[in-house]
């Protein structure tokens, strides 16, 4: 019986790394049943070495689960094994051509695929209708439940396709929210009627398409329950399980986030979203440790607070997934047409003016954060590679206070807008409408400028609302380095 529930126990978790070579005692953890591996950026070097650590990983044990986080945009922690990186879900909701979408799923799933990852977790079918959310943003599709189902369906779809498994989230939807549950622990206190017309749709639609595995959201819905829904009984069995029917795995988002531990150590939180339902109970932090988790799970059930069944059951719908994935057929990486296309479309349905070789660029993005990796180091570096004669700054974070370097620097603004005095100057914003700083910024620098002067929306579209009317502008929902190249091709070209 111990021997069973050890490893049921160890099949409940999903656990996290450093280093870009599997450590010995995560190979322990792997022979002895460990459920899931999730990898992030800090286990990414190459294509070469992702390929051979998912196959140390699996020489322990052939059905290990092996995911990543991968939904588009800024948020590709494959970027350095990625020659050509997936579109934002947001500009994909925005072209809003399902084919497209599905192609572009497909596309980044083969690529996972042929390195040896098996659980793509995205598709993200969050109903962004809060511009204020500091968290979703251009992760979703759009701000309708329409939209966002057509296009959860048709990336589900894409990622089967390339014989991987998809994971729609954050059940029962993160879209409504303004608080960063990585920070804070979010409420939603809207009726069961209003989440069921809205939050629900797209989750019922993404199930229909035969999700493999749903992720939960560390976020109180007071309509039904007063604990988060990676914890609630209520949410993940009653809703997710016996009402919407959903018959696959069910992960918790990281549990080390702010929501979660602020009240309760992460052993507990594992053991208590695993008894709420989940069948994956996820720690991402690299210094996870997946022999003390599965000794913490085990002595719940010998204690009384956790039930042998459920942990055996969700081990169970692991094995079940990871068995169902040795049948797929896996399709090798593709060539990246779909995010050209998506680039292509995006310069041919805005006009861009021809600033020439030599603009200024004010790069004003979101401050770092653990959920995203910026795969490249600014817009001016951009600007800089499609035309040498540009250069610009990158501006990060709250009041300005840190400059392209990471130093503290008060005048940043004021000494951007005089460094392009003379010069065609291009903008960027990223999410502006619910940053203060970020629209203080571009009010300077747009003082007594001409015609030589673009703003680039790089984050949600609503931006397109800041700039004054009679200044260009373009949107691109989203920072995808392949569509922003090709953004910067068409703003440096040569309007003579």
């Amino acid at each position: 019986m111990s021997d069973h529930l050890d490893r049921d126990a160890a099949g409940a978790l999903i656990v996290g790394f450093d280093g870009t070579t599997a450590p010995d005692d995560l190979r322990r953890a792997v022979a002895a049943g460990l459920g899931a591996v999730i990898l992030f950026t800090r286990n990414v070097t190459d294509a070469e070495q992702v390929a051979a650590l998912t196959a140390a990983l699996r020489a322990e044990r052939p059905d290990l689960v092996i995911a990543i986080d991968h939904e588009g945009g800024e948020f590709s922690h494959l970027a350095p094994a990625d020659p050509w990186p997936l579109a934002s879900p947001r500009i994909l909701g925005d072209l809003d051509d399902a084919d497209l979408t599905r192609a572009s799923a497909r596309d980044a799933a083969a690529t996972l695929a042929s390195l040896g990852i098996d659980l793509m977790l995205a598709p993200s079918v969050d109903v962004n209708s809060n511009p204020a959310n500091p968290i979703i943003a251009t992760r979703s599709f759009g701000r309708t439940a329409d939209v966002v189902s057509r296009h959860g369906v048709a990336f589900v779809e894409g990622v089967h396709e390339a014989g991987i498994a998809a994971c729609p989230k954050h059940f029962p939807g993160h879209g409504d929210v303004s608080v960063d549950s990585h920070l804070d622990l979010p409420r939603v206190d809207r009726s069961i009627e209003e989440v069921t017309e809205v939050e629900l749709v797209p989750f019922r639609a993404t199930i229909a398409a035969g999700a493999d595995v749903v992720m939960s959201a560390h976020i109180v819905f007071s309509a039904y329950d007063d604990q988060p829904a990676t914890l609630s009984h209520r949410l993940l069995t009653g809703l997710l399980r016996e009402e919407l029917g959903f018959q696959g795995v069910i992960t918790t988002d990281a549990l080390e986030m702010q929501a979660i531990t602020k009240t309760r150590s992460i052993e507990d939180a594992a053991v208590a979203s695993v008894r709420a339902g989940a069948d994956l109970a996820m720690i991402a932090i690299g210094a996870a440790d997946p022999g003390a988790l599965t000794t913490h799970m085990v002595d719940a059930v010998n204690n009384g607070t956790l039930d042998a069944g459920r942990v055996a059951d969700a081990a169970a719908r692991v094995r079940a997934l990871a068995a169902s994935l040795r049948q797929r057929n896996r399709q090798p990486g593709l060539d990246g047409a779909p995010i050209r296309e998506v680039a292509t479309r995006v310069v041919a349905s805005r006009t861009l003016p021809a600033l020439g070789r030599t603009p200024y660029v004010v790069d004003l993005a979101q401050g770092l954060h653990p959920a995203w990796n910026p795969y490249f180091s600014g817009l001016p570096d951009i600007f800089g590679r499609i035309a040498p004669g540009s250069d610009g700054v990158v501006l990060r974070g709250e009041h300005r206070m840190l400059d392209g370097a990471g130093t503290r620097s008060e005048g940043a603004v004021e000494r951007a807008a005089a460094a392009a005095a003379g010069r065609p100057l291009v903008i960027a914003v990223q999410d502006a409408v619910r940053t203060p700083w970020m629209r203080e910024a571009l009010t300077i620098l747009l003082r007594d400028r001409g015609e030589d002067t673009v703003v680039l929306c790089t984050g949600i579209p609503e931006d397109r609302e800041l700039v004054p009317e009679g200044v260009a502008h373009g949107t691109t929902s989203g920072r995808n380095l392949i569509v922003l190249e090709a953004v910067a091709r068409a703003l440096t070209r040569d309007g003579s």
